[in-house]
């Protein structure tokens, strides 16, 4: 009987600990409470390449707006969603993007295959 109890103490013990050495940080996500303004950022093609593949964060029902500007043709895709997106050099490009799944979305410039960054959607 002590023994069941001691490994019953351990094994809740390890347990807690993992849960909090593990646990999501929701500090760095969007808050479920409010509705927010549609998120934009800016992916910018230059000489063939980005300075920064950056990353955009959402929650399922959340609405962003995606902006592109390139200094030469090219055509983006962004990888789990059925997204193309055409780029006219020097030309701007604005592209709603409804987060309706979560995951992780790369978005690669096609004939390159450069990444520009991501959008990661988590559940609310």
């Amino acid at each position: 009987m002590r023994q069941k109890l001691l490994f019953l103490t351990c094994a809740i013990l390890l347990l807690t600990g993992l849960w909090l050495v593990m646990k999501p940080d929701s500090g760095s996500l969007p808050s479920s409470g409010a509705i927010a303004d549609p998120k934009e950022i800016l992916f910018a093609i230059h000489h063939g390449s980005t300075p920064d593949s950056q990353v955009l964060q959402l929650k399922i029902g959340d609405t962003a707006q995606l902006n592109f500007v390139s200094d030469r043709d090219a055509a983006v895709h962004i990888h789990g969603v059925d997204m193309h997106i055409v780029l006219s050099a020097g030309m701007a490009q604005q592209v709603k993007f409804n987060a309706t799944q979560a995951g992780r979305f790369a978005l690669e410039v096609h004939d390159t295959e450069m990444q520009l960054g991501a959008i990661e959607v988590y559940p609310r």
